[in-house]
Formats: C-alpha cells, structure tokens, sequence
C-alpha cells in the first residue's frame, strides 16, 4: 500500500493545482469546463495505464527492495492484484473534484457512504475466503462502485462522459507496451526494459492518434520548450 499510496500523489496534486480553475469554468462555461475535465481524464490516464502494466512486470522487485525477500511472492501478487485500481482512482480523483465545483458536496456525501458500505460488506464477505488476493479485489471493485455514482452526477449536472473513448487508446498502447516488457526484459534486464517500454508506449499513444489538437496543446504547455519541435514532427 505505500507503493500505491505514492503514485496517488499524482491525481492529489493534479486535480488541487486545476481546481480553481474548474470552479471558474463551472460558474461562466458548461462547456468550457466539460473538455477540460475531459482532457484531465485523458491525461491521467495517459499516466494510469502504463504505470498499471509496468508494475505488474517489476512487483517482485519493487517488494525486494522495500520489504525484503521475505514477503514474496505473497506481497507481488497483492501489489499485481491491487495495483488495477489506479485507473479508477485517477479518475475518481479528478471527478471528484468536478463534483464539488459543480456544487454537488452533499451528493458526494451519499457517494461515499455507499462506497464505504461496499467496502466494508465485501471485505468481511471476500477476505475469509480469499485473504490478502480478496482484500485487493476489494480495493479494486470499491473504486469501480464510487465511480457508478460519480458518473451519474456528471451527466446530470454536466454531461455523458465517454469513457471508453478516452480509455481505449492508452489501455491498447499499455497492453502492447507490456507484451514489449515481457520480451525484452529477460534479453536486455529490467533497468533498461524499463525506458525502452516507456519510448514504446509514447510512440503507441503517437501511432494511434491519441493527440488531438487540445492534446498536442496542453503536452506543450508542459513540456520543456526545447522539445516542441518533436512535437510538431508528432502532428
């Protein structure tokens, strides 16, 4: 859970540094604000799905160094289980806070509580049966429960999200991203699979369109001028 607790800084810090930002747009623009929390979605998940794929290939050695070869297998397999949850929670992340700037805190209230109550009821049902496995089955399906809510108050008070247009691109590019780990690993080691994977899956993302004119837009903005060139020879 530390492991997953420190990727969780990435939609903590995200959606707190666009927040005001959504508050403006959910008083003046509708609009507005809707292609920005799209895009939010797509930039997380852009970060979720290789992070997901990746960690399933350096679990055992993430435990070997942070808990010692004691706690293997056991804990890699927790951290292989657990780690699909991310793109829920990067999602739930961002949307929460969309959810309070369109004024829906107390909505958010009774989100939470049924989130919870699923929690708890099928931790007590799955742990006995399933132990450390269930308890991050659990963790998964608990995110996937918060976002059935959440996804309801979006397209009430501001549209229909389509998720699966903005999560097939980075999912596929991930998928194939680790088939790449899977080969090359044991040819080249896991320090440089590790890079090569990730100039894989940017090229992936690259190769099936991902980047849209509000896409290349916003990579420019945070990438390092020196790089923009690359980004045109992208478009």
């Amino acid at each position: 859970y530390k492991f997953i607790d420190a990727l969780n800084f990435i939609p903590s810090n995200f959606t707190l540094a666009i927040f005001p930002a959504l508050a403006r747009l959910a008083a003046n623009s509708k609009d507005a604000m809707l292609r920005a929390y799209i895009l939010s979605l797509k930039l997380l998940l852009w970060i979720a799905m290789p992070l997901t794929v990746g960690t399933i290939f350096i679990a055992p050695d993430l435990i070997r160094v942070f808990g010692g070869d004691a706690f293997l297998p056991d804990s890699a397999v927790a951290l292989q289980v657990l780690i699909w949850f991310l793109p829920f929670s990067f999602i739930n992340s961002v949307t929460h806070y969309v959810l309070i700037a369109l004024g829906q805190q107390r909505f958010l209230t009774k989100a939470f509580i049924i989130g919870v109550a699923f929690n708890v009821a099928a931790n007590v049902i799955v742990i006995p049966a399933l132990s450390y496995v269930g308890a991050s089955l659990v963790t998964i399906f608990s995110e996937m429960v918060l976002l059935i809510p959440f996804y309801y108050a979006v397209k009430k008070n501001l549209a229909g999200i389509p998720f699966f247009t903005i999560a097939w691109q980075p999912a596929l590019a991930a998928a194939l991203m680790g088939v790449a780990l899977w080969v090359i690993t044991p040819r080249v080691g896991l320090v440089f699979a590790i890079p090569l994977a990730g100039l894989i899956y940017g090229i992936l993302l690259i190769g099936l369109g991902t980047f849209g004119a509000e896409e290349r837009a916003l990579a420019r903005r945070l990438v390092p001028t020196r790089f923009h060139r690359a980004l045109r020879i992208a478009e």
